[in-house]
């Protein structure tokens, strides 16, 4: 059975009253496909019309870094399939200096075929004639017709706002003098400065669905961050990551919404300097669980918090320990040249499957191919509450003239009948399947 996300009747009523509110923008989505940033029908992030996946680092190594084994710390991580750098101040002001470093930024991403995401967080809340919109217009401005500008990816709008932080009505005027989308009256008569690329919001797992909602209405895109690994979380559940991109994927239109997962988060170390990072089981289950539940793009969050580095980590200036360990072979299933790769970008072909384990989310994603048909089938186990135990899974639902498929990264073979096949899994385990379907005559 796939896990579900029960929203209230008067839940509901609020997403739809605020999906009246939300036509102008679905009419817009329209004029988005070309742009050098958008998402199709079904939410895939496109790069000049090309379906993409997005993998960011927010932050990334520092800008003229090392790896510590001495090659250059972009290139590191755009090798390993990392496509986009957060970067614009996030708790600082814009001023010349800043701009300047993020044109560096937008060339340095630029070179390696990599984008950024800009921060426009401090000037989210911009009103029009303010010193603020004045900012918007002069960071803006210099960033799109500076020749680095071709790096840029997309805009971040306000950090976490359905939080207690701004309204809707407060982010209106920055998203559409910016965009130029949304009710063209919030731009009070000023003129867009950048209708080509996405503004993305990304909020915290709090709140109702219909308050998040309202949010909508003011990005492009949405997207959640979701730590749930902390240094005093014994058993931590994992599955509130999936929970609450399934939720914003509920609300967002064209589910054009994006997870950022745990590297270190304020709540990864206490007191005593001591701190805990996910493993790589962790990571692994939070990484796909996040894609069964909508997740159109990852970023991960934290490499460049000193509260959880070693000794290697400070002399490099980001968290290469969790990197080499956990992130640069998970990013090796995922990332746009890896076999699965194909598949992250055909949302429109998920389907969901039955699984005789309650805690047993199963999607299937299909990629036609040179050779024929090829389908993947995505399958996550939670391990709370009562799931707890490693215990055999049946997935149902499959093409019946298939009869084996190979598990991924696990090199090893699965029998499938009659459309079923019943695997092993452990709490917080996740197996992905290459099924092997016989054309028909």
């Amino acid at each position: 059975m796939k896990l579900r996300l029960a929203l209230p009747v008067a839940t509901l009523v609020a997403v739809a009253a605020v999906a009246g509110q939300l036509s102008s923008q679905r009419a817009a989505a329209a004029r988005l496909r070309e742009l050098a940033s958008s998402y199709g029908a079904n939410g895939a992030f496109l790069f000049r019309g090309q379906p993409a996946f997005p993998i960011a680092l927010s932050n990334p190594p520092p800008l003229e870094g090392r790896a510590p084994g001495g090659t250059d710390a972009l290139d590191e991580v755009v090798r390993a399939g990392v496509t986009i750098f957060r970067v614009g101040p996030m708790t600082v002001p814009w001023t010349a200096d800043t701009i300047a470093l993020t044109e560096a930024w937008d060339q340095a991403a630029l070179s390696r075929g990599a984008r950024t995401w800009v921060s426009l967080t401090n000037l989210s809340t911009a009103t029009a004639g303010s010193r603020a919109d004045r900012m918007l217009g002069k960071v803006v401005t210099a960033l799109t017709t500076d020749p680095s500008g071709a790096g840029i990816g997309m805009w971040k709008g306000a950090d976490e706002p359905a939080w207690g932080g701004p309204t809707p009505s407060q982010l209106r005027f920055s998203y559409c003098r910016v965009t130029s989308r949304g009710n063209p009256k919030w731009c009070a008569g000023e003129a867009p400065l950048d209708p080509n690329h996405l503004w993305v919001t990304i909020e915290a797992p709090r709140g109702t669905a219909s308050h998040l909602a309202s949010y909508s209405q003011v990005t492009d895109a949405h997207g959640v961050d979701v730590y749930p690994v902390t240094a005093t979380a014994a058993n931590p559940n994992l599955h509130q990551t999936g929970i609450w991109t399934h939720t914003l994927s509920s609300i967002t239109p064209d589910h054009s919404v994006w997870t950022t997962l745990q590297i270190c988060s304020s709540s990864s170390s206490d007191r005593a300097g001591d701190y805990v990072l996910p493993t790589r089981a962790q990571e692994r289950y939070m990484i796909y669980d996040a894609i069964i539940n909508g997740a159109r793009g990852l970023a991960f969050f934290g490499g460049d918090n000193p509260a959880c580095w070693d000794l290697t980590d400070k002399t490099y200036g980001w968290n290469w320990s969790f990197w080499t360990s956990t992130l640069e072979p998970l990013l090796a299933e995922i990332n746009a040249r890896s076999a699965l790769g194909p598949a992250l970008l055909a949302p429109g072909t998920t389907r969901a499957l039955a699984t005789s384990d309650p805690g047993t989310q199963a999607i299937t994603r299909s990629v036609a191919t040179a050779d024929g048909p090829q389908l993947w089938v995505i399958a996550a186990r939670a391990g709370n509450g009562a799931h707890v135990g490693t215990r055999p899974v049946t997935i149902t639902g499959l093409p019946r003239p298939s009869r084996w498929a190979s598990v991924y990264t696990e090199r090893r073979p699965i029998r499938i009948s009659n459309g079923t096949l019943t695997d092993t899994f452990r709490p917080w385990q996740v197996h992905v399947y290459r099924v092997g379907v016989t054309p028909k005559s």
